[in-house]
């Protein structure tokens, strides 16, 4: 519904998470965004970008099937490098949005933690202003819930983002923020960069049992040196506050709150 403006007055939206490894982090991040969307959905694989298959991911995937969470397949083509994949997988569930009358969609991973109040003034803000393409800034935690880098990061994750026909994921001339190349996303003409204190990504791309599997299917393993991995477990296992690590340009590690209550750490 829309006034004369062209502002929608309603929002139905997506919750999307791409499921394979961090499934450690899954179950609390689905509870933590559920009471803000319409539908939770689980874009799963049961083999990476990189051909390595994980037999449990569908199991445990359906363990959250049923009333506002769903599943959606994603069955990689081995053929095309890691980001291509991610992109189509991206547009796929753009497309699954469309086709079930969702007008947004929150794309999001088993690492990805909004606070509820963060988004819920943001679905009243967009509704208000007619942003069509939202993006936030991170803190990015490492080998504990209470460990993060510093400072922030300097690059950008999209966040709720308008449903259209014309939407389409991939590489787009211009882009106006550094975001990965696979979640860049054209057809939108008002776009906004919220501030952290706005609406912050609290990501935990690093808090994992098995950071090895990580590193092994993550998209920029494809420009990595077996020394640089070797490197980047070395300093996951040896990790203390105040130490620099590598993987992230040298920044150092700081103590945080456990704001969503994970509770889960690496010895």
């Amino acid at each position: 519904m829309y006034g004369c403006a062209g502002i929608r007055h309603k929002m139905k939206l997506l919750a999307s998470f791409t499921v394979f490894n961090g499934l450690e982090l899954l179950e609390p991040a689905i509870r933590n965004i559920l009471p803000h969307v319409d539908e939770v959905q689980l874009c799963w694989q049961g083999v990476s970008n990189k051909g390595e298959k994980r037999a449990c991911v569908e199991v445990f995937c359906r363990a959250f099937e049923g009333g506002k969470v769903t599943l959606l397949e994603f069955r990689p083509d081995l053929t095309i490098n890691t980001k291509r994949n991610e992109a189509a997988k991206l547009q796929m569930r753009f497309d699954y949005a469309k086709r079930n009358g969702f007008t947004h969609i929150l794309p999001m991973a088993c690492d990805h933690f909004y606070t509820g109040e963060q988004v819920q003034w943001a679905k009243a803000d967009i509704i208000a202003n007619g942003h069509d393409l939202t993006h936030t800034a991170m803190f990015t935690y490492y080998k504990r819930p209470t460990w993060r880098v510093d400072p922030i990061e300097d690059y950008y994750c999209p966040f709720i983002t308008e449903v259209k026909d014309i939407t389409s994921v991939g590489s787009v001339a211009g882009y106006p923020l550094r975001v990965d190349p696979s979640t860049q996303i054209g057809g939108f003409n008002k776009w906004r960069l919220y501030t952290p204190d706005e609406v912050l990504l609290h990501h935990y791309s690093m808090v994992r049992v098995d950071v090895a599997e990580k590193f092994r299917n993550a998209a920029a393993s494809i420009r990595w040196k077996p020394e640089q991995v070797d490197r980047f477990i070395s300093d996951f296992e040896r990790a203390e506050l105040g130490m620099p690590v590598a993987y992230f340009g040298g920044r150092v590690l700081v103590e945080a709150e456990d704001l969503f209550g994970i509770g889960h750490s690496n010895p």
